[in-house]
């Protein structure tokens, strides 16, 4: 953070703090999930081969495993995003007492769960990007020098702009760059297989999307009210508000959790067979 002249020491430290927490979905729940799923996609789909001329099993498989898990994933951003806007303040007391609750460490959390979204999207597109692309692809060097270059002129200039909030916007901007290039691969791959839409997962579903509104809504309130004075009364309204929101996505995700159930008991019964031989 010291390479940046233009904040100050106490700004640094600052950002520091709130990018460190707000790292902590993808050190434990998005890195372990990109790793499985780029092991998995590397032993079902061929890099050098039209998915045409694979094995349309494991081609439909594919599809239905990268849709779950953007759904999944993006769904869990934007979870916190939501609860992100009213709850970066209780976070922050908890975490370091009265002295993180002033304006900047606060702005800066709410900032930081836009990109924790981004941060969900990407890790998931880019792992399929990059598990299933020929090598002709992988080794478009320009796209990366591009990336890079459009990551420290944006960064630099939000920061001019904005401060050290400008920092997390630049990445969001770089995250929104390789976005859009996962997009467009993962679309072209798949136009010959008219049928199959491997990134509906990105696009919320209705009653979860109206859960997630009203929530924002009613944390928001609860914050003007109820915050900093009662911030017991005001974490418990988010906890109803988090429960709604989590029973909503089960409701319409029934599917995707029994798929998981029977799975889970299929390999336990698989292991029990193994045992018992």
């Amino acid at each position: 953070m010291t390479i940046w002249p233009l904040l100050s020491f106490a700004e640094q430290g600052t950002y520091d703090i709130v990018s460190n927490l707000g790292s902590l979905p993808a050190r434990f729940i998005f890195r372990p999930v990109e790793e499985s799923a780029y092991f998995y996609f590397t032993q079902t789909i061929k890099r050098n081969e039209p998915l045409t001329q694979q094995d349309p099993v494991k081609v439909r498989e594919s599809v239905d495993v990268l849709k779950h898990l953007t759904s999944c994933l993006t769904s869990f951003g934007l979870v916190v995003l939501v609860f992100g806007q009213y709850y970066s303040s209780t976070l922050l007391w908890l975490y370091g007492g009265d002295k993180l609750t002033n304006d900047l460490p606060i702005l800066l959390m709410r900032v930081h769960s836009i990109s924790v979204l981004l941060l969900a999207i990407n890790g998931i597109t880019e792992c399929y990007t990059n598990a299933t692309a020929d090598n002709d692809i992988i080794n478009r060097n320009y796209i990366y020098i591009f990336q890079s270059i459009a990551f420290f002129v944006t960064s630099y200039t939000f920061t001019r702009w904005l401060g050290p909030v400008g920092l997390i916007f630049g990445n969001c901007v770089n995250m929104i760059i390789r976005i859009y290039y996962s997009i467009i691969f993962i679309t072209q791959r798949h136009v010959p297989l008219k049928n199959y839409k491997p990134l509906r997962g990105l696009i919320p579903t209705k009653f979860f999307f109206l859960s997630l509104s009203i929530s924002i809504f009613i944390t928001g309130l609860s914050h003007s009210y109820y915050f900093p004075n009662y911030k017991f009364f005001h974490v418990f309204i988010g906890g109803v508000m988090f429960f709604m929101v989590l029973l909503s996505w089960v409701y319409e995700n029934r599917d995707l959790l029994q798929l998981a159930i029977n799975k889970w008991k299929h390999k336990n019964t698989e292991e029990q067979v193994k045992k018992s031989d």
